[in-house]
């Protein structure tokens, strides 16, 4: 018999397909392209969270097609891995919710998505297209024609009836199931137990992000600039650090750890012509229905900006900079007399530049 995650031929598999559903479909390029990244995120993290010796066969979409051969595992077992994939899911998508900065619909929506998962045995051959193994029969045809079904639950497990019989064994956790079956054209009638999943949300930790900010912060410089252009676009230009070539005055690069999308905790670096800049952390967001602010820290804790994007009648905006330094009174009185000046001058330069790429990009 072969052994779990080893190649599969003819005889008996099981098929394992976890589903991520309840993401909206969006239209605007930043969605796309943040649904994305969130989607192959929880994928590669359905991966990683597989201990039953599953094998990937197949991306399909927003689902995953896992095969094990040989005899099916215990109904406990199959229940202790949907438990792992659905925590370690919701664990990601509670860190997104706590650490994120970014209001497009992928972004702010994506603690609705949900996790489904379909576990059908049965017999299977294969055929090889190219280079890649596609399986063949009813039995991955049921599979996948289960993932449309009448469950009257967002999350659950849903196990067929075929494999418990193959299981063979009673299992105390068969109390937690309840049954259904649906017909399919062709399938005929598919009897399967399913339990809910949303009972083990209380297994999910995930710790907020610290607090990063200054000790007795001190307001030196404050700047507004009228946007002719949504307060919607002027953020989310605002926090999309690549894009900071655009319009931050005198840089020559932008530098990043990885490319993930700015977050709480993520450090970042534009680089100038004089050079000696500051390492940024992304440190609070505040989120209000007028307004929108995003606060900067360097990594020492030394200095401090807030951008605040406020909504005006007529479809426009106010940008508003303020910086800040820690409370030491030579500090601030050395930032009078030799930094303030030509800061001022770079913010200035700075917000006219963003301001003018707001009001020329096109009404989504």
């Amino acid at each position: 018999m072969a052994m779990p995650g080893s190649p599969v031929g003819n005889g008996e598999v099981l098929f394992f397909i976890p589903d991520i559903g309840g993401f909206t479909k969006f239209v605007s390029e930043t969605e796309i392209r943040h649904s994305q990244h969130i989607i192959q995120e929880l994928l590669e993290l359905l991966v990683d969270a597989n201990n039953l010796g599953l094998e990937v066969a197949e991306f399909e979409g927003d689902a995953v097609l896992f095969v094990r051969s040989g005899a099916p595992p215990s109904v406990d077992a199959l229940i202790e891995q949907a438990r792992a994939m659905f925590v370690a899911f919701h664990a990601h998508l509670q860190r997104i919710e706590y650490y994120r900065v970014c209001q497009c619909g992928a972004c702010s929506t994506a603690s609705s998505i949900t996790l489904k998962i379909v576990a059908h045995a049965g017999s299977a051959g294969t055929m090889k297209v190219k280079d890649h193994r596609k399986f063949i029969g009813k039995d991955i045809i049921v599979a996948h024609r289960l993932l449309k079904n009448s469950v009257p639950t967002r999350e659950y497990l849903l196990v067929t009836q075929a494999t418990l019989d193959r299981v063979g064994a009673a299992s105390d956790a068969l109390g937690e199931f309840a049954g259904g079956s649906n017909a399919y054209d062709e399938l005929g009638d598919i009897p399967y137990r399913y339990k809910p999943l949303d009972g083990y949300l209380s297994d999910v930790k995930v710790d907020p992000p610290k607090p990063f900010s200054l000790e007795n912060p001190v307001r030196v410089l404050r700047l507004e600039q009228r946007v002719n252009a949504p307060a919607d676009r002027v953020y989310q230009l605002l926090i999309d650090l690549p894009a900071r070539m655009q319009w931050i005055a005198g840089i020559k690069s932008v530098q990043m750890a990885d490319n993930q999308p700015n977050h709480i905790g993520k450090v970042h670096r534009c680089i100038s012509e004089g050079g000696g800049d500051p390492e940024l952390v992304t440190s609070a967001i505040e989120v209000r229905p007028e307004t929108m602010a995003l606060w900067e820290t360097d990594v020492g804790k030394r200095a401090a900006c807030s951008y605040l994007v406020t909504r005006l009648p007529d479809a426009a905006s106010e940008i508003a900079v303020e910086f800040y330094l820690q409370g030491n009174a030579l500090v601030r009185l050395l930032f009078k007399a030799f930094a303030q000046p030509k800061l001022k001058a770079r913010f200035e330069q700075s917000l006219r530049k963003l301001a003018s790429i707001c009001e020329a990009a096109p009404a989504a």
